[in-house]
């Protein structure tokens, strides 16, 4: 029986995990991707905000969240 339910286990999180992914993705839509930080509206502050928590409850790691986040910091040399 553990067996059976070790399998089911590791199902509904690989398709949370899914889940969570593609709604992240979509909430990512709502920031263009050469906009300019202080150019950024509450809502997406907001977004960026819940995307920031959401790695950090997944992805455990800070070196590896850092690495691998669906938010890519880009630094301006001015």
């Amino acid at each position: 029986m553990l067996n059976d339910k070790e399998k089911l286990y590791h199902a509904h999180i690989t398709r949370s995990l899914a889940e969570m992914y593609h709604h992240m993705e979509s909430m990512l839509k709502a920031i263009p991707d050469d906009i300019d930080e202080k150019d950024l509206t509450e809502d997406q502050l907001e977004v960026i905000s819940r995307v920031e928590a959401i790695e950090q409850e997944w992805i455990i790691d800070e070196t590896t969240r850092a690495e691998i986040s669906l938010l890519d910091w880009i630094e301006d040399d001015k």
